[in-house]
């Protein structure tokens, strides 16, 4: 089996259904599986799904243990060479996994490669990061960006070359493409991260072992974001802000109460700016 394509799914049925069907819609040329973890979601009708795609792998988790630990139970059934951990929100637009699956094979050094997300409007849509969270990341994010914007231009978070490129920071959970053996000497991602930052603090674990990171632009994927969740959820601000502290601790940065600070400062000021914009509207 070349490559074992894993999708998380909690409330997203649906979503699972369009995106399995673009993966059989446009990949070719090699061995691949579908399996489906469910994070004990309420919803229960992803217990059919094996009605519409009988060769696919369903997994039933008795509790949700969150997107990282979905993963790695996935990763326990999968036989293939290559994972594919792939959100449910999400659509394949063209050949993407033998894209991936052939430039892993010629890139000894690859740790993990990913391509472009673009929005449902088909909008550059965030794929990947420069950097890893860090002091001097959160002082730029404190300086309105100013110094990744003058590094980077318009391809801080999306790549418009026709060719791959190599980036220090981190492929987006949404499309990661690693090896299983890698994969599992890192015993997966880490389960203190319920969600969000798994994906770059396996990055970074990634990084110490030398390792580098890869986007292929020319593949093109539709990452519809919030598939289980809306964007203004109370949940996902608050799990991302416990998440890159986190991340912080876990990595040995004895920066990150600094940092810390810096992103409260980030937080304050995007609250004065709302208070400023609602009495001008007023």
């Amino acid at each position: 089996m070349d490559v074992s394509i894993i999708i998380v799914n909690y409330n997203t049925t649906q979503l699972v259904i369009e995106c399995i069907k673009t993966i059989y819609e446009k990949t070719k040329f090699i061995d691949f599986e579908v399996i489906v973890v469910d994070n004990n979601s309420p919803d229960r009708s992803i217990e059919n799904l094996k009605t519409i795609f009988p060769k696919i792998k369903l997994i039933l988790s008795e509790k949700n243990a969150g997107f990282g630990a979905g993963n790695n139970l996935g990763n326990k059934y999968a036989i293939g060479k290559y994972l594919f951990l792939l959100n449910s929100d999400t659509l394949l637009l063209d050949n993407a996994i033998y894209e991936f699956f052939t430039f892993m094979e010629k890139t000894p050094n690859a740790g993990v490669c990913g391509g472009n997300l673009l929005t449902k409007d088909l909008k550059p849509n965030m794929s990947f990061h420069h950097l890893r969270p860090s002091l001097i990341l959160s002082f730029n994010e404190f300086c309105f960006n100013i110094f990744t914007r003058i590094l980077y231009k318009n391809q801080l978070y999306y790549s418009f070359s026709k060719h791959p490129i190599s980036i220090n920071g981190f492929i987006t959970g949404a499309d990661f493409f690693i090896s299983k053996k890698i994969f599992d000497k890192l015993n997966g991602f880490d389960e203190d991260f319920f969600m969000y930052y798994e994906e770059t603090e396996l990055s970074h674990r990634l990084s110490d072992l030398g390792y580098k990171f890869y986007v292929l632009p020319y593949v093109k994927i539709i990452h519809f974001e919030g598939g289980s969740q809306t964007k203004s959820s109370i949940n996902k601000k608050k799990w991302m802000e416990e998440s890159k502290k986190l991340y912080y601790k876990k990595t040995n940065n004895k920066l990150y109460r600094f940092a810390d600070f810096f992103d409260k400062l980030n937080d304050r000021r995007a609250e004065l700016k709302n208070k400023l914009f609602k009495n001008i509207n007023k």
